[in-house]
């Protein structure tokens, strides 16, 4: 009887240890998903650096980038798609990492990104994983189909083939 209390009471005493993590990715997918639907979906970009941690870096491609480039980038895309906004599909998280997937969509009205004003809709998916250090992005790694964009905006020719998407 006594070996069952004590194996009960060491079990009782371990829960909020057990619970923490799972409470910390938690918070941080909360955080990622706000960041999407607050600051970028809403255009809010003065929140930017509430999200962010000083030392963020972003990883995009080949590039890395600072809080002020990427911030400066979030800037582009809001100039050439001014209704854009962001659904969230799904947040997956593990350890102090979080990914979503999300996909955007907006109006090409504005140049912006490089390429000019179209009045195309563009609607793409990506993929973001955050890591977070003390309840604020510190690093980031994206990725989403460029190509697709440029194609719906009308810059470069419609996909045709094998790979093509039925109509």
């Amino acid at each position: 009887m006594r070996k069952g209390s004590l194996l009960l009471l060491l079990f009782a005493i371990s829960l909020p240890g057990l619970a923490q993590p799972g409470s910390e990715q938690e918070r941080n997918k909360a955080v990622a998903r706000s960041f999407f639907e607050e600051v970028l979906s809403q255009g809010q970009l003065e929140k930017y650096g509430e999200f962010h941690s000083k030392d963020f870096v972003a990883h995009a491609g080949d590039r890395t980038g600072t809080l002020e480039e990427d911030l400066a980038y979030a800037r582009e895309e809001r100039k050439a798609l001014p209704d854009m906004t962001f659904k969230v599909n799904r947040t997956v998280a593990e350890k102090d990492l979080v990914a979503v997937h999300w996909t955007v969509s907006g109006t090409n009205t504005q140049a912006g990104m490089g390429f000019p004003a179209t009045g195309k809709k563009i609607a793409s998916d990506g993929m973001t994983i955050f890591r977070f250090k003390d309840g604020k992005i510190c690093e980031e790694w994206g990725v989403f189909d460029m190509l697709t964009v440029m194609r719906q905006a009308g810059l470069l020719p419609p996909q045709t083939g094998l790979l093509s998407p039925e109509k």
